[in-house]
């Protein structure tokens, strides 16, 4: 029996519109398949049963609901001339009814399909009218006992005699397993697409693991046995050689002039850069490199003797000291290495073996040898001793300048903000990042005379500047602890006569509060002084969301983590969507730094983010001498490090 056959048999007796439309639809498919199999060389009528396949008083109406009854699916038809709508028993059975329990209406299956889904499925029926298409369409139905089913419905238009549309049949199955199945195959995708492959933590310029990463890996090491850290630190030795004296790294020549702190910043950069290189290729493929302070390189080697870590630590400290280094001008760079024996499982926290590794290439450099080797961890007492030490002679030296970086506005494009930047200064006048000192100062709580030389020297920088500038101020989160000082902030603000609207005061470390009470009068005083306040590193660190429902937050800088790569991190772009729209609804601004392109700009833009800080905005640079003269009233105290030096003795 071939296809002629079959359209025969169907001629030979009067259909129904209802038949008709199934039948053209039927044989549109049948001829497609037939085609396709005669181009395939296949025979279709061997095991066909010759038989009239509409030889039955049933009509199609009736024999397709059967169908639909085995086959666990549903229908439901509208009439155009009556306008009413019916479905069958195994309909309602999908829509959690006993059949016949419901009265059949437009009104009373509109009340089943969820809320989210209704505009959907009346868009598809309106298609399939209106468009005399075909359409599918999936939604969701909510039952009586108020369970959620997903039903996938299949549309169609019949037509009557005159070739017109008289109705719409609607073929449904639950497909509720087979829904989730695969929105958690999506759920996967996306989550495999977001997720990163190893832990954030590493050092955008060296790519090598910044302080806190490393520290963390020296712990995770110790679990596994013994092992050696070794800290290199380096640093430009002068006279400086004539260009292309040595072989050199490659890394350009910088138009700055030594010495000038802005140039410095950058050439710092480079060194790191080229350092880092040099340490990967001699260390072993086993270990573990981090970048541990400025100009601090450290090297992990695990399940290693001393005498081996030794003459690694040597063969790096050669390489560095072979090189001629490209910055500024051409010169060479020295380095001094410390190493440290841990036993592993003996308690010695990894941020402790780098203090003991730092004190070390310390000695070495006074006593003039290249390296110092300690066969073990340092005692606690005698460990906190010496950080305590260094970070009051840093105070009491006054080793101290503040640099300044830019913000922009981005609803204005314009620069309308400037973020005070504490720098540390080395014995050649180099100003370098001071956040290893300050996660010493906070753990030994030596941070409060710190951020009270910065709270007095920025005010005072403050007066001598525009009035119409604002600034941004960081504070560790353990001197807000400090009962004082608010009091000592009021007491600067009126002897320099500085407007309070001008500063923000931004908490770097939430989890380093000591008193949260004390910290909470600070916040509300700060605020009624007239002054704002700021949270950095949102999301980055150990802030839990209700912070910003009991402290008042004006500004939230989103960690720089999440903006770094923006533009091709799926998951970054959510979560900063989700911390400004958060923000938004709190009433509250945000900031974004690292910004260091156009793409990533944006993109900001588009989320809403207030301000943009970052090296496409501008680079931090030293403060300079502001011409302004201060009021009269403030003269006595014209050098604020003068009551810090008292106070710390």
């Amino acid at each position: 029996m071939n296809l002629d056959d079959i359209l025969s048999l169907a001629s030979d007796r009067t259909l129904s519109e209802l038949e008709r439309a199934r039948a053209r639809r039927a044989t549109r498919r049948v001829q497609q398949e037939y085609q396709r199999a005669v181009s395939e060389g296949r025979d279709l009528t061997d095991d066909i049963e010759v038989r009239d396949p509409l030889a039955t008083d049933t009509d199609e109406a009736a024999r397709i609901t059967r169908a639909a009854e085995l086959a666990k699916l549903g229908t439901v038809t509208w009439t155009r001339a009556s306008g009413g709508l019916t479905w069958s028993d195994e309909m309602a059975l999908i829509l959690g009814y006993p059949p016949g329990s419901l009265r059949h209406s437009v009104a009373a299956l509109t009340r089943l399909v969820h809320p989210d889904d209704v505009d959907g499925v009346r868009e598809a029926v309106e298609s399939v009218w209106r468009d005399r298409t075909v359409r599918e369409t999936t939604c969701r139905v909510i039952r009586p006992d108020r369970v959620t089913r997903y039903v996938h419905c299949y549309l169609e238009y019949v037509v009557d005699g005159e070739n017109r549309p008289s109705g719409i049949i609607a073929t449904a199955r639950d497909i509720t397993e087979l829904e989730l199945a695969r929105q958690e195959q999506a759920r996967l995708a996306r989550r495999r697409e977001t997720v990163q492959l190893e832990l954030a933590g590493r050092d955008p310029v060296t790519g090598l693991f910044h302080r806190a990463r490393f520290a963390d890996e020296i712990d995770t090491a110790q679990r596994g046995g013994p092992g050696v850290l070794l800290v290199v630190a380096v640093e430009p030795v002068g006279p400086a050689v004539a260009p292309g004296a040595g072989p050199g790294l490659g890394l350009g020549v910088d138009a700055g002039i030594e010495g000038e702190p802005d140039g410095d910043a950058d050439e710092q950069e480079r060194l790191a850069v080229a350092v880092a290189q040099v340490v990967r290729r001699v260390a072993r493929r086993s270990d573990v490199c981090g970048l541990t302070g400025p100009n601090e390189f450290g090297v992990l080697m695990q399940r290693t003797t001393l005498s081996s870590a030794t003459a690694l630590a040597e063969s790096i400290i050669d390489g560095i000291r072979s090189q001629s280094f490209v910055l500024g001008r051409t010169r060479v760079v020295d380095a001094w290495g410390g190493l440290v024996r841990y036993q592993g499982r003996d308690g010695s926290r990894g941020v402790d073996l780098i203090v003991d590794a730092e004190t070390a290439w310390r000695r070495a450099r006074a006593t003039g040898v290249d390296r110092v080797a300690l066969d073990q961890p340092a005692a606690e007492d005698e460990r906190r001793e010496l950080c305590r030490s260094r970070v009051r002679a840093t105070v009491a030296e006054n080793r101290f300048t503040l640099f300044t970086q830019p913000i922009l506005d981005l609803r204005l494009n314009q620069i309308t903000r400037q973020e005070i930047l504490l720098r540390v200064v080395d014995d050649a006048g180099r100003a370098y990042s001071a956040s290893t000192l300050l996660g010493d100062a906070e753990r030994l709580d030596e941070i409060l005379p710190i951020d009270r030389w910065v709270i007095d020297r920025t005010i005072e920088l403050i007066a001598r500047g525009s009035r119409t500038s604002h600034y941004q101020v960081n504070l560790s989160g353990r001197s807000l602890g400090d009962p004082h000082l608010l009091e000592r902030v009021q007491q600067r603000l009126q002897q320099y006569d500085v407007d309070p609207g001008q500063i923000t005061f931004e908490i770097t470390e939430t989890a380093r509060i000591g008193n949260l009470t004390e910290a909470h009068n600070f916040a509300y005083g700060i605020r009624q002084l007239g002054c704002q306040l700021a949270l950095d590193d949102f999301g980055s660190g150990h802030v839990p969301f209700a912070f910003l429902t009991y402290f008042p937050v004006d500004l939230v800088k989103v960690g720089g983590e999440f903006i770094a790569g923006i533009e091709h991190s799926v998951a970054n772009r959510g979560i900063v969507r989700s911390i400004v729209e958060m923000c938004r609804t709190l009433g509250i601004r945000t900031a974004a730094e690292h910004v260091e392109d156009e793409a990533t700009m944006d993109l900001l833009r588009d989320y809403g983010v207030d301000f943009a800080q970052g090296y496409l905005v501008g680079k931090p640079k030293p403060v300079t001498s502001p011409a302004r003269t201060l009021p009269a009233s403030a003269e006595p105290e014209a050098d604020p490090e003068r009551e810090l030096r008292a106070a710390t003795g």
